[in-house]
């Protein structure tokens, strides 16, 4: 079973229904266990609004906000053909629990987490060229 990976604990969690309707629920998602949007987090992404779907209409639903849960059957682990059939078979009415602006916060952490990273680098090189400059510097006086 692949690894359920999550970058998004402690945001705010907002929970949203939806009336499917004639139009249906009118979102694309990404992500899932098998295919992760992010390799980071395996979690599901809204990725597009339908402008004739309910969650265009009710204005609540985001591109880029995470899905946890849905009619209380948390989607945190599953694939994405599973997470698909848990809302195809979910009804006319649709609870989700879900956190807003979940991929622009990980898309923070991994740009943040990069610049330290090469942070790093840079310190421990410069650490390495002053301890170089001290051995040079010991070994001068030395003689």
């Amino acid at each position: 079973m692949p690894t359920t990976l999550n970058m998004t604990d402690g945001m705010p969690i907002s929970e949203i229904t939806l009336h499917r309707g004639e139009t249906g629920l009118g979102f694309n998602i990404r992500g899932g266990t098998d295919i992760p949007h992010f390799k980071e987090d395996s979690g599901i992404f809204v990725t597009k609004l339908k402008e004739a779907g309910a969650a265009f209409r009710d204005k609540r639903l985001k591109e880029g906000d995470k899905i946890l849960e849905v009619n209380g059957h948390n989607i945190q682990s599953v694939t994405h053909n599973e997470a698909v059939q848990i809302f195809i078979t979910a009804g006319e009415t649709v609870t989700m629990k879900v956190q807003h602006g979940a991929e622009a916060f990980v898309l923070k952490k991994l740009e943040d987490r990069k610049k330290f990273g090469s942070g790093m680098i840079v310190f421990l090189l410069l650490l390495g060229v002053a301890a170089a400059a001290g051995v040079g510097f010991i070994a001068m006086k030395n003689k």
